[in-house]
C-alpha cells in the first residue's frame, strides 16, 4: 500500500529564504505608496510644463525622481527606528523587526539618495538635481530629527512634501511654471490637514515615543482641529488661483472648487468636534485621501485638453 506524502507544516511552508526577506525588507524602508505619490506629483507637474518633450527625459526625471523619494524615506526609517519600535503602527517595520541591520539601512538610504541626485545632475539638469537635494535634506535630515523637539516639524515636513513638483517644474527647463507652481502650494496647505487627522488618530502613540507634534502634545484637540481649519481655508483660494487667474481652465477649477469645499467641511467637522473627535479625523483622513488625486487628475486633464 503506497503511503500519502505529508503535507508540509504551515510554518515551514510560509519561510522565505533570507534573501527574500532582505529585498523585501529594503523595498518596504523606501514606503513605497509615499514614494509614488512624490513621483506622481512631480511627473504631473513636468508633464504639464512640458508636454511634448521625448520619451528618454521623462523616463531619467521619472527614475531620479524615484530613486531621491526612496531615498530620503528609508533615511526617515533608519532615523526613527527606535522610535518605530515603540509605536503600535509602527513596530513592524523592517528595522524595529531586526529583517535588516541599522548599518545596511543607511547605506541602503545613502545609496539611494546619492544614485536618485546623481541621475538627475549628469542626465536632466542641475536644477532638478538641487531640488531634489533640497528635499532629501529637508525631509530625512530637518524634519524627522525635528518631530521631537517643535509641534512646527510638521510645517517644515510639509515644506519638503511640496517640492516634488518644482523637481518637475525644474526638469522640464522651468523652475516657476505656473502648473507645478500651484500644485506645490496645493500639496503645502493639504498636507498639513492630512497629518493632523492621522496624527489625532495616532496621538498615543506619537507620545509614547517622544514626538512633540501638535496631536500629541494638545490634549483636548482643539488646537489640532483649529490648524486643520486654518490650512483647510487656506487650500480653498490657493487651490482656485490658477484657475481665477486664467492660467489653468474650467476643466481643473470646477472639480477642484467642489473637492476644495469638501474637504473645508469636513476639516470644519474635526474643528467643532466634541469628546474624542475620533470620527471627525477618520472623516477628515478620507477627505483627504480623495481630495489629491482628483485635483491631480484636473490639473492633467486640463494640460491635455489645453495642449
Amino acid at each position: 500500500m503506497t503511503s500519502l506524502p505529508i503535507a508540509e507544516p504551515l510554518s515551514v511552508a510560509l519561510v522565505r529564504p533570507a534573501w527574500a526577506v532582505t529585498l523585501g525588507a529594503l523595498l518596504a524602508l523606501t514606503k513605497p505608496q509615499l514614494a509614488f505619490m512624490s513621483v506622481l506629483t512631480a511627473m504631473v507637474a513636468y508633464g504639464a510644463a512640458r508636454p511634448t518633450a521625448g520619451v528618454i527625459l521623462a523616463l531619467t526625471t521619472l527614475t531620479g525622481t524615484a530613486l531621491a523619494a526612496a531615498g530620503a524615506l528609508s533615511l526617515n526609517q533608519w532615523w526613527e527606528r527606535r522610535a518605530d519600535a515603540q509605536m503600535q503602527r509602527t513596530r513592524r517595520r523592517p528595522l524595529p523587526q531586526a529583517q535588516v541591520t541599522p548599518a545596511a539601512a543607511l547605506v541602503w538610504s545613502l545609496a539611494l539618495a546619492v544614485a536618485g541626485v546623481g541621475v538627475l545632475a549628469t542626465q536632466v539638469n542641475p536644477v532638478a538635481a538641487a531640488v531634489a537635494a533640497l528635499t532629501i535634506g529637508l525631509y530625512g535630515c530637518v524634519y524627522t530629527p525635528l518631530k521631537r523637539r517643535t509641534r512646527w516639524a510638521t510645517e517644515c515636513g510639509a515644506i519638503a512634501g511640496a517640492l516634488p513638483p518644482l523637481l518637475g517644474n525644474a526638469a522640464s527647463g522651468d523652475l516657476w511654471a505656473a502648473p507645478g507652481t500651484a500644485l506645490a502650494a496645493v500639496l503645502l496647505c493639504w498636507q498639513l490637514p492630512h497629518f493632523f487627522a492621522i496624527g489625532w488618530r495616532h496621538r498615543a502613540d506619537y507620545r509614547a515615543a517622544g514626538f512633540r507634534l501638535l496631536p500629541a502634545i494638545d490634549a483636548t484637540g482643539r488646537q489640532t482641529g483649529a490648524w486643520s481649519l486654518f490650512y483647510a481655508t487656506l487650500l480653498l483660494p490657493v487651490s482656485l488661483a490658477p484657475w481665477v487667474c486664467g492660467t489653468l481652465g474650467t476643466l481643473y477649477g470646477a472639480p477642484v472648487a467642489l473637492a476644495g469645499g469638501a474637504f473645508l467641511w469636513r476639516a470644519w467637522g474635526f474643528a467643532t468636534a466634541t469628546g474624542d473627535r475620533e470620527d471627525a479625523a477618520r472623516r477628515l483622513f478620507f477627505a483627504s485621501i480623495l481630495y489629491l488625486p482628483l485635483v491631480l487628475g484636473a490639473l492633467a486633464l486640463d494640460r491635455l485638453t489645453a495642449a
